[in-house]
């Protein structure tokens, strides 16, 4: 994130420096910002079109993108510029792998290592491509001279154990990913192809270590989930089975056999409407899905639903006949379809595993509640202060609260920020009180009152900074940033009001079964009019003021009007440009309004100005999967 910073200050002095064009896409690039990362590169050769390596790099992005024709076309150029460069070759080979083209990626392998002969990578991929050609002699000739070229690579080791595993040599295999383990032994890929392989030898409790072992290096692994939970339930342990699908589930709502075999499981255990439901989001989602239909049926003749498993039969015959039309024996058909056993085979492809490795301390790879950022107050630092606070949130400066301070001379900077609680600090707050009671001694009433409410908004004493703000408005009614404040405040206010009351009602609805979603739907949420009275009235007296409008779209969201929230924080950019915050919120709409294409151009937007969390986001909705 540095790095993005710096070169964005390198490029407000220097626009058409090609230079940081180019490393800031390799930034982008590294954490995970492909799309962003393309779109840097792509100015680059605008600027200097025979920059070879940004036709290279930008050729990677548009592959982990699966622009596969982009990709080529880059690699295509690039090679017409260097015809030597063996690393163009690997990745051109890449793509090709990715196009199962495996013969073409064989011949780009070849040239690479003729090129360069100790390229362990191109040996590497070249055995892989030999393997997916069934040529497994030559395919562990080249995975061998990897690792020989590179003793340290653990993706060679995990490379040359899969083959094995899949040509029967277990033994060997399990050999390769525990030497993987001793090189790299917080690498969750390794456990999981090494539990596969232990699953193939009937060591079911060796298998489910290693499941439990990727889980607690990456919680987030559905995939992993998935498996441990068919593993459960081929022991039996049907409950365990259950939390493990709900658990994929959370991670990915739109997991249609998640949905089937925790529905399974609940036929297993004695609960066939928990079935049916699962049963039919299975079906929301994959609407031809026979299996689903056809224990779906079985399901609701369990509970007395003859007339809804009729149905459901009925479907799954006329799926069942269109699919199956050379194939007339109906009864042993439908059994396939029902039988649980069809749907349990355990997945042995790649997961994402993190696009194949957990870097720990990578931005994109934190784990983060996706959530908008909050609204941005007007706050206060001092400018010559002993032990400052350390502001890690942007703060934005305003010409009009500038010179508030060289008409007051006290010392003091006002800025926007969305985290005001971090310029706070016990030994300010004193000394700003000071100032505050000088200003009341020389009658500047309005300003002592706006500096106070300040005061306890960063402090977040909310009533008592209401009050001060209607008094400051009493000396000065053309304060436009106690208006600003005020509704602010009064919006967080009136959120932990309400939040307040939601889970107390909850309680006294039932405390042994917390019932919120009853609760809210019994206290109606705020309409925040009075807020968006006093945001229009800051608008007004400051015409411009960007973070108006996005505090208002902040408002909106909360009230789900969408669209309107969108063109508020749309405002709010074409004021400020740079305002990452209303980029990043704007995104999380457009990704909640399925427009992912937009969101991440958004989210590439805000990571580049400074939004840590924002790859995160990136890596979950805007990487290929």
């Amino acid at each position: 994130m540095q790095a993005i910073y710096d070169f964005n200050t390198a490029l407000e002095s220097k626009p058409r420096g090609f230079e940081a064009f180019f490393l800031r896409g390799i930034a982008k690039y590294s954490l995970g910002d492909y799309k962003g990362a393309a779109n840097d590169f792509s100015t680059t050769v605008s600027i200097h079109p025979l920059y070879t390596r940004a036709f290279q790099y930008r050729g990677i992005c548009r592959d982990r993108l699966k622009d596969y024709a982009s990709a080529l076309a880059d690699f295509n150029h690039a090679l017409e510029q260097d015809p030597f460069n063996s690393e163009i070759y690997l990745a051109r080979g890449d793509t090709k792998m990715h196009l199962h083209d495996y013969g073409a990626a064989i011949r780009d392998y070849t040239k690479a290592i003729q090129l360069n002969p100790k390229s362990g990578d191109a040996f590497l991929n070249r055995g892989v491509a030999y393997h997916l050609l069934q040529k497994d002699s030559l395919a562990l000739v080249d995975v061998n001279r990897s690792i020989r070229i590179d003793y340290f690579n653990v993706d060679a080791w995990i490379k040359r154990g899969m083959i094995r595993s899949e040509l029967d040599s277990l033994q060997q295999a399990l050999k390769d990913f525990n030497h993987a383990a001793t090189i790299k032994p917080d690498y969750p890929y390794i456990y999981f192809q090494r539990a596969i392989t232990q699953l193939k030898m009937g060591d079911t409790a060796a298998c489910m270590n290693d499941y439990n072992k990727v889980i607690h290096l990456d919680s987030n692994n559905a995939l992993t989930y998935y498996n441990r939970a068919l593993l459960k339930s081929m022991q039996k342990n049907y409950q365990g089975a259950k939390e493990d699908y709900t658990k994929v589930i959370e991670i990915n709502p739109r997991n249609v056999y998640a949905y089937y075999n925790r529905g399974i499981v609940a036929l297993k255990t004695g609960h066939p409407k928990e079935a049916a439901e699962d049963y039919t989001r299975a079906l929301t989602i994959f609407p031809d899905f026979i299996g689903a239909y056809v224990n779906r049926s079985y399901a609701r003749e369990q509970y007395g639903d003859q007339k809804g498993a009729r149905e459901d039969h009925n479907k799954a015959m006329q799926i069942i006949a269109s699919v199956n039309r050379k194939n007339r024996n109906y009864t042993e058909l439908y059994k396939k379809y029902g039988d649980s056993t069809y749907f349990n085979k355990i997945i042995e492809f790649e997961a994402d595993f993190l696009n194949g490795e957990m870097r720990k301390g990578r931005i994109q790879f934190r784990k983060i509640n996706i959530s908008p950022l909050p609204d941005f107050f007007v706050a206060y630092s001092f400018t010559h202060d002993v032990n400052p606070s350390s502001h890690q949130s942007k703060q934005y400066f305003d010409k009009p609260l500038s010179l508030f301070d060289a008409d007051k001379h006290l010392n003091i900077q006002l800025f926007f920020s969305v985290n005001p609680s971090e310029a706070s600090n016990d030994q300010q707050n004193k000394l700003l009180d000071k100032q505050v009671q000088l200003l009341m001694q020389n009658r500047d009433s309005a300003s002592a009152y706006f500096l106070k409410g300040i005061i306890n908004s960063q402090n977040q004493n909310y009533y008592s900074a209401i009050k001060d703000y209607d008094s400051c408005l009493i000396f000065d009614p053309n304060n436009a940033y106690a208006y600003f404040n005020r509704a602010a405040t009064r919006f967080e206010l009136e959120e932990s009001v309400y939040q307040e009351k939601t889970y107390n009602r909850a309680i006294g609805i039932s405390r042994s079964n917390f019932q919120y979603k009853k609760a809210a739907q019994a206290v109606p949420p705020p309409s925040h009019k009075k807020s968006l009275d006093d945001y229009a009235k800051a608008e007004r007296l400051h015409p411009g003021l960007a973070f108006v409008y996005y505090n208002t779209a902040n408002l909106k969201l909360r009230l789900k009007k969408y669209q309107r929230a969108i063109d508020d924080y749309s405002k709010a950019i074409a004021l400020e440009p740079k305002m990452a915050e209303a980029y990043y919120n704007r995104a999380l709409i457009l990704l909640y309004l399925k427009e992912n294409k937009l969101a991440c151009k958004d989210l590439s937007k805000a990571g580049e100005l400074g939004i840590t969390d924002a790859y995160p986001v990136i890596k979950q909705y805007c990487s290929p999967q």
